[in-house]
């Protein structure tokens, strides 16, 4: 009866633990979150001359609608690490009308370059180049960026902000690179420097970084002399063996 009574109060004990343990992880998590104010200037920051005039946070984002220029516009934003999920414009703010609303209209969906910026330098080192185009029907924005000493071109939806595609420049290899001479061009260029015999058994030496022909050449004389070819210059050192 006593083992039965230890045997409860330790499972008791182990249950509280796993209720305690699972209660501090939520807590914990929530406390990682992005506050409602700070999802607020993060809106507010990226987007220049805009106001926050609703936040509701829905699950893991918060859906914050906002007024900039004459637009009124929802965003999606990331509750845990404060990314923009999508941006959307919903309707207009302003008290233009007519002619000069429908010559602006498209502009006022567009963001402008600072802020496609702000975005492009969030994962880039520097920017070297944007321009906005027209891509088929959409307009988009391409960037030249350096990130990691590497190059990349990257699409920008210019009314979304988001990212379209991101492609690493590729370097052309230099066409006039120099190429290695031969076992058999090493070889006349040392006979041009000593005559003799060649002896065929011809090594490579890495020295300094650079590779050598070690040409094995007995003269006329019954003298041994070394050659040392540079694999790439053609340039000749000349040793004798005593």
């Amino acid at each position: 009866m006593r083992k039965k009574w230890i045997w409860i109060t330790f499972s008791l004990i182990v249950l509280v633990a796993v209720i305690i343990v699972v209660s501090w992880k939520g807590l914990s998590t929530s406390a990682e979150a992005i506050t409602k104010e700070e999802a607020r200037s993060i809106i507010e920051q990226r987007y220049s001359n805009s106001k926050v005039t609703n936040i509701n946070l829905q699950k893991d984002a918060y859906r914050i609608n906002m007024t900039k220029d004459n637009g009124e516009y929802e965003v999606a934003l990331n509750a845990e690490n404060g990314e923009i999920l999508s941006l959307k414009k919903v309707g207009k703010n302003g008290t233009d009308s007519g002619e000069n609303d429908e010559n602006n209209e498209n502009d006022n969906n567009i963001i402008n370059e600072k802020e496609i910026e702000k975005i492009l330098l969030e994962s880039s080192d520097e920017i070297l180049s944007l321009e906005r185009k027209l891509d088929k029907e959409n307009e988009i924005y391409v960037a030249k960026v350096k990130e990691n000493k590497e190059e990349f071109t990257i699409k920008v939806d210019a009314e979304t902000g988001s990212i379209v595609s991101k492609d690493k420049v590729e370097r052309p290899k230099e066409e006039n690179a120099q190429k290695a001479i031969s076992k058999e061009e090493a070889v006349k260029i040392a006979l041009e420097y000593v005559n003799g015999t060649v002896d065929d058994d011809i090594e490579t030496e890495n020295i300094g970084g650079q590779t050598y022909y070690l040409i094995e050449i007995e003269t006329d004389d019954d003298r041994e002399a070394t050659v040392q070819v540079h694999a790439i210059t053609g340039k000749a050192t000349i040793s004798y063996d005593d």
